[in-house]
């Protein structure tokens, strides 16, 4: 999907008909427009995903005010005042022309807004001639799903809400409508209903023992469905409760009096962490080591023992020197010695060979003796190293422990100045941040209840399952439902695979992307990671642990503006088969971002980098920026990439003198205009 053009009609700010060119390059994929705050850049923003889809993101306020003030007061009762956005767009190897608009009925001064604006599609063929889509709705869905577009049409200042705890379950279903998985989503949701469907066969016609199984069969899967269910609540309340405990820390690190108290207990809380992990560390290593070197400790007696007897037996000659039968039975043949005397049958001197030759067999022994002599100062030392790694092990546990327990009581400590504080706000936070922490507790332990037990029922479900798939069943119909069962779970088990595998694969490549574009950007050496339920987490190497670190307001931004970027990546490398028009032509997964306030809150090191990354983003960028935020190091940056400039202009009727110019390249450009009849913005375009 690429941009051509957005065209608004009395839409909000924007009074009359506005046009933005937004046609770019490959060499100069950037779109750059700045705007006063107020002056409609999220307005802007929302201007595409209300065309697209017919909504605004949650943070536009009065949204049913979809016509612009000053025409909307100067419309006579009883006519209506039109509200559009046009869009065009290029998509796989076509173009398309989409309008949604509305017809607003003046009745009052209030504006009804609409809940069901009208949305046109049209394929514009080479000659200029258009053909109308007939689900308009369907095929912009198709093209971009209103999921995934959270990712391409973003604020900035509010992008930070992808790292937020209460998003990540959203984020993994946005994840799988990216990997045009929803079919195999779908698919899995309804095969137990089907399956289902055909056990009721089994259950009535097959007979008491099938019948019985089947029953059993079914209610194991029913207490299976309500433990998932209160596992999802339980997880869903866990991520709930911790959200609402950092805002709680958040406002006490902020409080003038305690925020010293907080912040210690904070470090307390990162180091306490950080110890428990070396722990769990030092156990598992001493673990591995008495896992796979323990026996060694058993061997010391038998070593020594071993080496004595071998010792002893090579003294007194019971292994014998390497002599071969073969050899020894070729005297015997002969009846000669190699001394050259006879071997006459029934002689001492045969007798003597013979016996001579019973232990040349034994060279074999020898030999495993002679090796096993070698190997024993080996195992000597081995177990002598066992010792030592057990005796550093151990001490790596003790010392771990001895900070753990410090650190406890210091954070209970730090928990009780906060408690017994004479402030009352602080003690209410500080009670209310201990009863989070219990609820937290609580469901964390009965989430793990519930998965036990139905760790425990699955097993159980497949030995019924396997008890009935032997089974005999009296009736021929029963028997085929029971075989299409097994062929309807079958497919079921593979779709999760499947998912599963896709999913997985997805993760692990979006991690990586993520991990390199952060790395572009970020000052400090610190490493995210994607979890499986794509959990976005920062971590740093603390002597040789890795410890998850707590984010800054601007590492978070930077954070999801790298997850955002990796994503645009990853979007134009997955097959696209059956997302539009049902082939996957090329640049069907090439989607533009546009972004307001990109740069939010971040200092100057960080913009710069940030707007040194944004030209690799994407295919195509749309940045709308404030002066404050756009100029110096930011279009220095982003200027070489630039192939469309402007200015959103903000028109007051302030009386005072409130008007302001931008200067780019040595030229002055309106940015707030005074003396306007009425409060309304327009587009200026500065040029490439």
């Amino acid at each position: 999907m690429k941009l051509q053009y957005i065209e608004l009609k009395n839409f909000r700010q924007f009074k009359g008909l506005q046009r933005l060119n937004l046609s770019s390059t490959v060499e100069k994929p950037v779109s750059l427009f700045f705007g006063a705050n107020g002056s409609g850049k999220t307005t802007l923003l929302n201007a595409f995903t209300w065309a697209l889809y017919g909504s605004m993101s949650e943070d536009v306020e009065v949204q049913q005010r979809l016509a612009t003030d000053t025409v909307w007061r100067a419309a006579p009762s009883g006519s209506a005042v039109t509200v559009a956005v046009e869009l065009g767009f290029d998509h796989g190897g076509r173009a398309y022309r989409l309008v949604r608009h509305a017809d607003l009925v003046k009745e009052s001064d209030d504006q009804p807004g609409s809940s069901n604006p009208e949305l046109t599609l049209s394929i514009i063929d080479a000659s200029g001639m258009s053909s109308e889509v007939r689900a308009p709705q369907e095929m912009v869905s198709s093209i971009l799903p209103e999921g995934i577009s959270r990712f391409f049409f973003f604020n900035g200042e509010r992008i930070e809400k992808l790292v937020q705890k209460g998003s990540y379950a959203e984020i993994q279903q946005d994840i799988k409508a990216l990997l045009n998985i929803k079919h195999v989503e779908r698919a899995i949701e309804h095969l137990p209903k089907v399956s289902r469907k055909l056990s009721a066969a089994v259950r009535d016609r097959g007979g008491e023992v099938a019948s019985e199984l089947q029953q059993k069969i079914d209610e194991a899967e029913d207490q299976l469905d309500r433990h998932e269910a209160a596992v999802i609540a339980a997880d869903q309340e866990v991520e709930s409760y911790r959200a609402e405990r950092d805002s709680v820390i958040e406002v006490l690190s902020k409080h003038e009096s305690v925020a010293h108290v907080q912040r210690e207990r904070n470090n307390a809380e990162g180091e306490l962490e950080r110890f428990r992990l070396e722990r769990e560390a030092a156990r598992e290593a001493l673990g591995q080591l008495i896992a796979t070197r323990g026996f060694l400790a058993f061997t010391g007696e038998i070593v020594e023992t071993t080496s004595l007897v071998a010792s002893s037996l090579y003294r007194k000659g019971a292994l014998p020197a390497p002599l071969k039968r073969e050899f020894v039975d070729e005297l015997l043949k002969h009846d000669k010695c190699i001394c050259g005397a006879p071997l006459e049958i029934g002689s001492p001197s045969r007798s003597s060979v013979e016996e001579w030759r019973q232990r040349a067999g034994l060279q074999a022994v020898e030999t495993a003796w002679q090796e096993l002599n070698g190997k024993l100062p080996e195992m000597k030392a081995a177990r002598d190293a066992l010792r030592s790694a057990m005796a550093e092990a151990t001490i790596r546990v003790d010392d771990a422990e001895e900070n753990v327990s410090r650190l406890e009581a210091r954070v209970s400590e730090l928990a009780g100045q906060l408690a017994d504080s004479e402030l009352e706000d602080v003690k209410a936070l500080s009670a209310k941040r201990l009863d989070l922490d219990r609820r937290i507790e609580r469901c964390v332990s009965g989430s793990s209840v519930e998965r036990s037990r139905m760790q425990d029922l699955s097993s159980g479900l497949e030995s019924l399952k396997s008890q009935l798939s032997q089974a005999e069943l009296k009736d021929e119909h029963a028997s085929k439902a029971r075989d299409r069962v097994n062929l309807v779970q079958g497919v079921q088990k593979a779709l999760e695979e499947i998912r599963e595998i896709r999913s997985t694969e997805m993760r692990r490549r979006l991690e990586l992307e993520l991990q390199d574009i952060f790395r572009g950007i970020s000052v400090k050496p610190y490493t995210p990671r994607l979890s499986s339920d794509f959990e976005l987490t920062l971590y740093q190497d603390v002597d040789g642990v890795e410890m998850e670190v707590p984010k800054s307001t601007g590492e978070n931004q930077i954070l999801s503006v790298s997850f955002v970027a990796a994503v645009s990546k990853l979007a134009r490398q997955i097959p696209t088969e059956g997302r539009a028009e049902g082939d996957s032509s090329e640049g069907s997964g090439s989607y533009p971002i546009v972004m307001d306030a990109a740069f939010g809150s971040l200092d100057r090191n960080y913009q710069k980098e940030v707007a040194r990354a944004l030209a690799r983003m994407a295919p195509q960028l749309v940045v709308l920026v404030s002066k404050s935020q756009g100029l110096g190091d930011v279009i220095k940056e982003l200027r070489s990439h630039v192939s469309n400039l402007g200015v959103v202009v903000m028109n007051s009727s302030s009386t005072r003198d409130v008007s302001e110019d931008l200067e780019i390249d040595g030229s002055n450009h309106s940015y707030i205009r005074s003396g306007a009849s009425a409060n309304f913005s327009t587009f200026e375009e500065i040029g490439s």
